[in-house]
């Protein structure tokens, strides 16, 4: 998480796995004693609002509708595919496109494709839930100079991908948190921040691993 102060920014960084809700109310308390302000003085929040992680989604949610809704002040959602490429600091000049993997559960994964490059990335295809290589993926690789190392997976990477995609693997990111100040203050500007209570979790269709139980009783 980082807390930004004009060009002065406070940042921790810590793999909590399953710990999300019992460290992140402490670290932000530190940020704002490290920064000497009250936590009232927020003017505008962001978080990583997924698809991602069910309950990591949620508790970044409702962390930042709390202290929005506290502190009078708007939110900026952002998709956590998107941090993730913004945080890639080791990106080869030469990459132009990048495929990015969240896990989900089991084989399935949230896939997402971004071109551009370092400072200027946009989406082309946006997060979609797959247990197989989308037809979107297997034209990227068709229509992609691979010996130019053009292309690049960045994430987990599922073992259903096909092998001209696995050879461009470099390996996990961790988000930074420092990438999404420049992104929210710009979506801020441009007048794309919501308020608290719009401020939700993103989810893409098939997220919900749950299904409706049948009766066990119930006649066929």
């Amino acid at each position: 998480m980082a807390l930004a102060v004009g060009d002065d920014v406070f940042a921790d960084t810590q793999r909590l796995e399953r710990r999300h809700n019992q460290e992140v109310i402490p670290m932000l308390d530190a940020l704002y004693q490290r920064a000497g302000l009250a936590v009232q003085s927020t003017e505008l929040v962001s978080f990583s609002a997924g698809p991602g992680g069910f309950t990591g989604v949620r508790i970044a949610a409702s962390v930042a509708q709390g202290i929005a809704m506290a502190c009078a002040c708007n939110v900026v959602p952002q998709r956590c595919s998107d941090i993730l490429v913004r945080s890639w600091a080791q990106c080869p000049a030469t990459v132009q496109q990048v495929v990015c993997a969240v896990p989900s559960r089991a084989q399935s994964f949230y896939l997402s494709a971004h071109v551009g490059g370092p400072g200027r990335w946009s989406q082309l295809y946006s997060d979609q839930l797959c247990d197989q290589p989308p037809q979107w993926l297997s034209d990227i690789v068709q229509h992609s100079d691979l010996s130019s190392s053009g292309l690049a997976l960045i994430g987990a990477r599922p073992s259903w991908l096909v092998d001209e995609l696995q050879a461009c693997s470099h390996g996990e990111v961790i988000p930074d948190a420092q990438t999404m100040i420049g992104a929210a203050r710009t979506a801020h500007k441009e007048g794309r921040s919501v308020g608290p209570e719009l401020a939700l979790p993103i989810y893409v269709q098939g997220d919900s691993p749950w299904r409706k139980r049948h009766n066990a009783e119930s006649s066929p």
